[in-house]
C-alpha cells in the first residue's frame, strides 16, 4: 500500500506534491473517483498516492465567436453528474461567466434557440471525476451520435512527472516530422517523438493515441495518467437538444435485432443518439430475477415473447419530425416481428430513468449474482469484455461470441452500444476452472476482433488488468514505441507505474 496521500486543493499544491515525489523517487498513483473497473487507480507499484477530490471547481463559461462555440473550464476533481447538473440547473445570470461578453452571448443565443448548455459525453458512470473522463476517453450510450470525450476537449492543463505544467490549447501544438516540442511554464522543453500507430477505425480507447501531425491534446486524453496529471480542462459545450424520444423495442430474436439495428443506420431515416441492446440470456437474467423477487426487484413486467431489446434515443425539434420518427420506426418494427404497442416510449426526465434502469439492471444483477458465488469460492469474479468492431463485421462477431460461449457450457449475458458495435459479453463463473476457461475464450476474442479490424478496449481502458491485451492489438514493437513516448515525458516511470505497461 501507498505511505502518504496527497490532496491538492489547487493547482500549486498538485504541482509540490508531485515535485516531492519526484525528489523522493516515490512511484506516484493518480486517484480520481476511483470508478473504473481497470485496475487503474490501484497503488498496486506506489509509495504515494495524488487524490484529486478537493480540485473539485467549475471556473467558468466562455464564448468563442469566431468558433460560434461555448466553452467551459472545470478543474479535474469535479463529479461528472455535479458539472451536468450546475448546467442544467444554474440560471443564466447565476453561471461563472469568464466575461461579460460570453454573458450577453449566452443571454442572446440561450434566448434564440429556447434550450441551455450541455455537456454531451454521458459514461455510465456519472459519479466519475471529470480528470478521470479526459484520462480515460470516457463513452458511453450517446457516443454513438456525439462522439467520446476526446471530441470535446479543447485544452488540457497537466502536470508532468517533474512537476512541470503543460498547458496545450486545441491546434496550436501540432506534431511535426514525427515528433512535439513541448514547453512548460518553467521554459523547460521536450522532443516527444510521436510514432504512427494503424488504430482501428471503431471506438477504440487501449494504449496512446498517436498519429502523424496529431494534436497534442490528443497525447494526454486516455493516457490513463502515464503521461502526465490532468488538473484543469477546457470542455466543449452544446444546446440541448429541443425534444427527445426515449424508447425501448422488444423483439423476437437476436437476428431481428441485429436486421434493425443494421436497418436503422444504413437506411438515413432516423438520427438515433443513442442505439443500445439486451440479449436473450440478459432479459432471461432479468424474468429470474423478477420470478424471484416479484416488484420489489425493480424488474418491470417484460413482455413474454419478447427475445431480446433495444433501446433507442430520438431527437427531435418540431411535431411533423416527431411524427416522421414514429412512421419510421413503426414500420421497422413491423418489419422485424414487432410492433409500437409492444414497445416503451416516453419523452420525459422519468421515462428516460426508468428506461436507463432497465439497462443498467444487467450488470447490477450479474455483479449480484457473482458477489453471492465469491462467499463459496473467494476467486472468483465477474469476466467482461470490452471490444468493438467494424460496422460490417456485427454479425460476424456476434455469431462467434454465441458459438463459443454456447460450445463452451460457460453461463453469460450480452449486453452494450449495438449502435458502436461495442458489445460486453459478461462471463458468470461457478468454479475456478470455469474462470480459468473463460479467461482463455476471452483472449481467443480478442484475437480474432483484431483480426476483424476491432478494438480489444473500445472504453473502459487497459489499466493494470488488460496490459497482455494491448500486446494483442499492437504486438509488442508498437508497445514498446509507446513505452518510449512515456519515457520521454516520464524518465523515472514514477507516473501511474504497472498501467499500460
Amino acid at each position: 500500500g501507498a505511505d502518504v496521500i496527497y490532496f491538492p486543493e489547487d493547482l500549486g499544491q498538485l504541482c509540490e506534491a508531485v515535485k516531492e515525489c519526484a525528489r523522493k523517487g516515490m512511484p506516484l498513483a493518480v486517484a480520481g473517483a476511483r470508478t473504473g473497473i481497470v485496475g487503474g487507480a490501484v497503488p498496486a507499484e506506489c509509495e504515494a498516492v495524488l487524490a484529486l477530490e478537493r480540485l473539485n471547481r467549475f471556473r467558468f463559461v466562455r464564448y468563442d465567436e469566431a468558433e460560434g462555440a461555448f466553452f467551459a473550464g472545470v478543474e479535474a476533481g469535479l463529479i461528472l453528474s455535479a458539472f451536468q447538473q450546475a448546467l442544467r440547473n444554474t440560471p443564466p445570470e447565476e453561471m461563472p461567466w469568464a466575461d461579460e461578453s460570453s454573458r450577453q452571448a449566452a443571454a442572446r443565443l440561450m434566448r434564440r434557440e429556447g434550450r441551455r448548455l450541455f455537456y454531451p459525453v454521458d459514461p455510465t458512470e456519472t459519479t466519475a471525476q471529470i480528470g478521470g473522463t479526459v484520462a480515460t476517453n470516457a463513452s458511453g450510450a450517446r457516443t454513438f451520435h456525439y462522439g467520446p470525450t476526446r471530441r470535446w476537449v479543447e485544452a488540457v492543463t497537466v502536470v508532468l512527472a517533474s512537476g512541470e505544467v503543460l498547458r496545450l490549447r486545441r491546434g496550436e501544438v501540432v506534431a511535426s516530422d514525427g515528433r512535439f516540442v513541448l514547453e512548460s511554464d518553467c521554459a523547460g522543453e521536450r522532443v516527444v517523438r510521436i510514432p504512427h500507430l494503424d488504430m482501428p477505425s471503431t471506438k477504440h480507447a487501449a494504449g496512446y493515441h498517436l498519429r502523424r501531425n496529431m494534436d497534442a491534446v490528443d497525447l494526454f486524453v486516455g493516457s490513463e495518467g502515464t503521461l502526465g496529471v490532468v488538473c484543469e480542462v477546457e470542455l466543449r459545450l452544446a444546446f440541448e437538444p429541443p425534444q427527445r424520444l426515449f424508447m425501448t423495442a422488444f423483439l423476437g430474436s437476436e437476428s431481428d435485432a441485429l436486421g434493425f439495428v443494421q436497418e436503422v443506420r444504413q437506411a438515413g431515416q432516423l438520427q438515433p443518439i443513442a442505439i443500445e441492446y439486451v440479449g436473450p440470456n440478459a432479459l432471461e437474467l432479468l424474468r429470474e430475477k423478477r420470478r424471484q423477487e416479484g416488484a420489489s426487484s425493480d424488474v418491470p413486467p417484460l413482455p413474454q415473447e419478447a427475445g431480446c431489446a433495444l433501446y433507442l434515443e430520438l431527437d427531435f425539434e418540431t411535431d411533423d419530425e416527431l411524427r416522421h420518427c414514429y412512421r419510421a420506426v413503426a414500420r421497422l418494427l413491423r418489419r422485424f416481428g414487432t410492433s409500437p404497442r409492444a414497445t416503451w416510449a416516453g419523452f420525459s426526465s422519468g421515462d428516460l430513468a426508468s428506461m436507463k434502469a432497465f439497462r443498467h439492471a444487467v450488470p447490477e444483477h450479474v455483479n449480484n449474482i457473482l458477489a453471492r458465488r465469491k462467499l463459496k469460492v473467494p476467486a472468483l469474479h465477474k469476466l467482461g469484455t470490452d471490444m468493438a468492431v467494424p460496422d460490417g463485421s456485427l454479425e460476424s462477431v456476434m455469431s462467434l461470441y454465441r458459438g463459443r460461449l454456447e460450445a463452451s457450457g460457460l453461463e453469460y449475458v450480452i449486453f452494450g452500444h449495438i449502435g458502436d458495435n461495442h458489445l460486453h459479453v459478461n462471463v458468470l463463473p461457478r468454479s475456478e476452472e470455469e474462470l480459468a476457461q473463460a479467461k482463455e475464450l476471452y483472449e481467443a476474442f480478442a484475437r480474432e476482433v483484431v483480426a476483424m479490424g476491432g478494438s480489444v478496449s473500445a472504453e473502459h481502458g487497459i489499466g493494470r488488468i488488460k496490459k497482455d491485451f494491448l500486446r494483442i492489438q499492437f504486438g509488442p514493437q508498437k508497445v514498446r514505441q509507446m513505452q518510449q513516448v512515456k519515457e520521454a515525458l516520464d524518465p523515472e516511470g514514477l507516473l501511474n507505474p504497472g498501467v499500460l505497461f
